[in-house]
């Protein structure tokens, strides 16, 4: 079973670029998809990040606040506030508004 092959080039020079662009492309997008995906998760770390400092300075104001709550006047402050209480010589108004 021989069989002659015709005699030419081995195959047209137009075919091996379109191979080879194929081929380019194919590697670009795999870098392409791996930049977007990192410039993505910088984005997303950023965002992360900023959102830490914000809860950091939210919890430092709480210590304060804490710190500050032993205090006798803190402590009148929302007796008054919260628990409506008052001295036995004061009176005590309550306005209820309708809404």
């Amino acid at each position: 079973m021989s069989r002659r092959w015709r005699s030419g080039q081995a195959g047209k020079p137009w075919t091996w670029l379109i191979i080879g662009a194929i081929l380019l492309a194919g590697i670009g997008a795999i870098f392409g998809l791996r930049v977007w995906a990192i410039s993505t998760t910088a984005r997303e770390v950023r965002n992360l990040r900023e959102k830490q400092n914000e809860l950091w300075a939210e919890i430092e104001a709480l210590k304060g606040a804490i710190q500050q709550a032993a205090t006798p006047g803190v402590v009148e402050q929302k007796a008054r506030e919260v628990l409506r209480w008052a001295y036995p010589d004061e009176e005590l108004v309550i306005l209820i508004r309708r809404r």
